[in-house]
């Protein structure tokens, strides 16, 4: 399969067709297709940063491009739509800008995340902690509108890998469409037909994979942004934070012009009640917690002479890290 020929040269076309200002990005690989292709062979962030380029040339060449900087949607394929749902995940509003929405066609989210959360020079299949370019680990609040596409009959990216997503996205309370096709299919692009089929009535079967585009742009948007802590030159120069700096906090947020330009202390200002105009900042992400959840168990004789771990204190004081069944 030529996955260029199948999704710039079709859906490309079709996203062109429809009216829409398409740019295709040809991000940096960090590993090879053909030779070696296990090992990572350069540094995978460099794709996330290509991203983070051409969303910025899009922004401030927008009038050129004839973009509508608010209407910009991400569309992914494959390694592509990793790459596209790990932007989406990481992005900040002030300083990288986020998508209104992001369609992904069967998106290669475990191995791309191994790619991702390894070193240079390493080989990736066997990375078992990639949860920080993980994109179902990192869904939050903020996550843009989401058109998922897969087929069953896909034997590169199991189904279970979409469900797991959906199910993230939903437990965030994201705003999202999933199209399964459950018959055929594989690793590429389907009749549209099918995949309107399988939409309950919601996609046309006469149209084309521009439909998924419109469909995220009429999502709800996410009810808050990402907010960073940037501290100010001062602040570095000085060994400051902005969670320790509460003078500063009480007296500069949205006070200071140069504050509400360069967006310092983002985080700390909305905490304090202080935050920058129009902009409702996500819950801060839960520490995981250090410790871990214990039950009370009691053991089959306990259980058939009405005992418990809590009346059974010579049990405990003799099996307890002694008794190798316990």
């Amino acid at each position: 399969m030529n996955l260029v020929g199948d999704t710039v040269e079709s859906a490309g076309q079709q996203y062109l067709d429809a009216g829409y200002t398409v740019a295709v990005l040809y991000y940096r690989l960090p590993r090879s297709a053909t030779t070696t292709s296990w090992l990572v062979c350069s540094d995978p962030y460099e794709a996330l940063d290509d991203v983070s380029s051409a969303m910025t040339h899009l922004l401030e060449n927008a009038a050129d491009y004839k973009v509508d900087a608010d209407q910009i949607v991400l569309s992914g394929f494959s390694a592509g739509g990793h790459l596209a749902s790990l932007y989406s995940s990481l992005c900040n509003a002030r300083s990288s800008a986020c998508p209104a929405g992001q369609v992904l066609h069967f998106p290669f989210m475990e191995k791309g995340s191994k790619i991702f959360c390894s070193e240079v020079g390493t080989a990736f299949n066997s990375l078992q902690d990639y949860d920080e370019c993980f994109p179902t680990v990192l869904v939050d609040e903020a996550t843009p509108p989401t058109i998922l596409y897969h087929a069953s009959g896909d034997l590169i990216v199991p189904t279970s890998e979409m469900t797991d997503f959906v199910y993230a996205l939903g437990q965030q309370g994201t705003s999202y469409e999933y199209y399964e096709v459950l018959e055929g299919g594989g690793h590429y692009l389907v009749p549209f037909k099918q995949v309107a089929a399988v939409s309950e009535g919601v996609l046309d079967p006469s149209g084309d994979y521009a439909s998924l585009i419109e469909r995220a742009l009429m999502l709800p948007n996410p009810s808050c942004v990402r907010c960073d802590d940037i501290a100010t030159p001062w602040m570095e120069d000085n060994g400051k934070s902005c969670d320790v700096t509460t003078w500063l906090i009480t007296n500069k947020c949205v006070e200071d012009d140069q504050w509400v330009t360069n967006g310092y202390c983002r985080s700390s200002c909305y905490d304090a009640g202080r935050g920058y105009a129009n902009e409702e900042c996500c819950p801060s992400p839960t520490p995981p917690s250090s410790c871990t959840e214990c039950s009370d168990d009691a053991t089959p004789w306990m259980v058939n002479n009405a005992k418990t771990c809590a009346t059974s204190p010579s049990s405990i004081e003799t099996n307890c890290n002694e008794n190798g069944w316990w």
